[in-house]
């Protein structure tokens, strides 16, 4: 979930970028490929816009937020990195050192996300962009969580809530602060928060969102073993992934209801689910490069 808003906010924030310079029809192309979700397209449109701008950090900006989306990050680091360079514009870093940031925690080097993240943080608080340090304080929370400091994972999502006006982004600082209270063992407290983070999803028609804080609820019901709640919230949360085509969640929503078998003891329904998990994922993984195989298995295999 966090990725595909993550995306959501780059493109949001790239159409931001683009509003200090003159017209570029190329980084325009780009950016509306990006916002169609056709990220394939989006990449050979900021290569001509790069070619044709070469000192441009917005042409270097949106190719290497391409590159991010179908999971290059080596070659998305080395546009924003050049982005970086071609400018000194305080709002543009802000954003820019973000991108950076993420792609350091894509690729796994969580003390450089947590670097970067802090200096786009310093420049949002310098700018008084409270949306910004909202989106950011989230970024710095998810890597606290990853060391497994949960309460400073905490504090920063609190922080990053205080500080968010837009009631419907508020729903995915809730699901992160379920999942930290889940984590530390205190479900009540985590069914709480995804039940807000559901009510604000479905109220802003968010039904994809919707769709995967639902499996997420289904697993801490799993593990607080009421079975017939978990199964319920699974299984909606599993029919709506696949009605809007999600093949990863779908993967993951088998995968759960796999984990609910094998803990009520019923292995034979529990390889079932398994085995249709794994083929998913496995179809998925045959059309990406081995690195990017590596994260997205070890991201799905985590319980």
């Amino acid at each position: 979930m966090r990725k595909a808003l993550s995306l959501l906010f780059i493109i949001f924030s790239l159409f931001t970028f683009k509003n200090f310079v003159f017209a570029q029809p190329e980084v325009d192309a780009c950016s509306n490929f990006l916002d169609a979700g056709d990220y394939r397209k989006a990449v050979e449109a900021g290569k001509v816009a790069v070619q044709k701008h070469p000192d441009s950090p917005y042409a270097h900006y949106c190719l290497g937020v391409s590159y991010y989306a179908i999971g290059e990050f080596k070659l998305a680091l080395e546009h924003l990195k050049k982005a970086e360079s071609l400018t000194s514009d305080k709002e543009g870093l802000m954003y820019i050192y973000n991108q950076i940031g993420l792609i350091y925690e894509g690729m796994g080097y969580l003390d450089d996300a947590l670097l970067y993240y802090s200096r786009s943080l310093s420049l949002a608080r310098d700018l008084g962009n409270k949306s910004m340090q909202a989106s950011v304080l989230n970024n710095i929370a998810n890597i606290y969580e990853k060391k497994n400091e949960l309460d400073k994972a905490l504090s920063y999502y609190e922080e990053s809530l205080r500080l968010t006006t837009d009631e419907k982004e508020k729903a995915i600082t809730y699901s992160n602060i379920a999942t930290i209270y889940g984590q530390k063992g205190d479900y009540q407290k985590a069914v709480e928060y995804y039940q807000k983070a559901i009510e604000i999803s479905e109220r802003y028609g968010d039904h994809h969102g919707t769709y995967i804080i639902k499996l997420n609820l289904g697993v801490l019901y799993t593990k607080m073993k009421d079975y017939k709640k978990a199964e319920k919230y699974l299984s909606e949360g599993l029919e709506g992934v696949k009605k809007v085509g999600d093949k990863y969640w779908e993967a993951k929503g088998y995968q759960y209801l796999g984990w609910l078998y094998t803990d009520k003891g019923d292995k034979k329904t529990a390889k079932d689910y398994l085995t249709r998990a794994n083929n998913i994922i496995a179809s998925l993984i045959s059309t990406i490069k081995k690195e990017t195989t590596k994260r997205l298995w070890n991201t799905f295999k985590r319980r």
